[in-house]
């Protein structure tokens, strides 16, 4: 009789833990659901956001950088070159001339002076300096890095200075609508068959020029300033103030990057 009275207390106490969960306790595992969810979600979104952020200054750096480069290059060839003769006409395909004068020419005649440069910075509106006019009227430009060719006619089209300066007012540029960057057009492929000789040359010469022509310029510009002069001979150095300007992901306030290139003038030192 003792041993059926435990087993009878035994399963008494078994049926009194079988019971199922409260409304209380259900909407508290939903909360704590909820919460976690929501956390997650927003470190999620945050660390897409954070990504996205870091993917434009790397792609505004990279475009401010291969400016920097471009004017150290076109600076330092003409120096280099200052003693040969000029490129004429006849001289294209000849590397023995003065062939980064004309760009180097182009680029420091429209400097513009120092007290004349008001484009204060870093911007509080991106739209302000194309609503404004302000960088035709402060000759800004831009380079086209693929065009930064030697003179030479060995691809069958004469190398223009002209395709690689890129003034304001050619009209390619634009508010940056996604980030500062430089979009080039798309050019066809091009065939090099050996089957169809008629055609090859050209295809891929069309290709070549239509891959290295600048479609529009976002958000990221070049003002030439000149130095002080010295004895009257010209600005002792130039300084090439290379910016950007962009709206970052769900950001109102605008992104910007900006550095100095100094270069001293040769013809007026």
């Amino acid at each position: 009789m003792r041993s059926k009275r435990i087993v009878k207390a035994k399963h008494n106490i078994y049926q009194s833990t079988k019971r199922g969960e409260t409304i209380i306790e259900a909407m508290f595992a939903f909360a704590i659901f909820s919460l976690v969810a929501v956390l997650t979600v927003s470190l999620m979104n945050s660390g897409i956001a954070t990504g996205e952020r870091s993917l434009e200054l790397v792609t505004a750096r990279n475009e401010l950088n291969a400016q920097a480069e471009a004017l150290r290059f076109i600076h330092s060839s003409y120096i280099s070159e200052k003693s040969l003769p000029e490129c004429t006409d006849e001289t294209v395909g000849q590397r023995n001339c003065q062939q980064y004068k004309e760009i180097w020419e182009n680029i420091t005649s429209n400097a513009v002076y120092s007290d004349s440069v008001s484009i204060d910075y870093p911007l509080s509106n991106c739209n302000e300096v194309y609503d404004r006019g302000l960088l035709a009227s402060h000759s800004a430009f831009v380079l086209n890095t693929r065009q930064l060719l030697a003179h030479d006619n060995r691809i069958g089209v004469a190398y223009n200075d002209n395709d690689a300066y890129i003034p304001a007012s050619s009209g390619l540029f634009r508010a940056a609508p996604l980030n500062a960057r430089i979009i080039y057009t798309a050019g066809s492929t091009g065939s090099n068959s050996s089957d169809n000789d008629d055609n090859s040359t050209q295809q891929i010469t069309t290709a070549l020029t239509d891959y290295r022509k600048v479609a529009s310029v976002e958000g990221i510009w070049i003002i030439p300033v000149q130095g002080p002069t010295s004895g009257g001979s010209g600005p002792q150095y130039y300084d090439f103030y290379i910016q950007t300007c962009w709206y970052g992901t769900d950001s109102p306030a605008p992104s910007s990057l900006d550095t100095i290139v100094r270069l001293y003038n040769p013809d007026g030192a």
